[in-house]
């Protein structure tokens, strides 16, 4: 649930600040806030 939480977190703030996103540019910052999510997680998973 934290994972969700925070990959809704960052696309909300940036989908404020960028309005007009072809799909191309929406996509790629969708996965790339995944994977950024993703490894974060894991990262903290690991050091504790």
């Amino acid at each position: 649930m934290r994972i969700e939480n925070e990959m809704l977190a960052r696309f909300n703030k940036a989908e404020e600040l960028q309005q007009d996103l072809t799909l191309s540019q929406e996509l790629d910052f969708f996965f790339d806030n995944v994977m950024d999510t993703v490894v974060s997680y894991f990262k903290e998973e690991v050091t504790v």
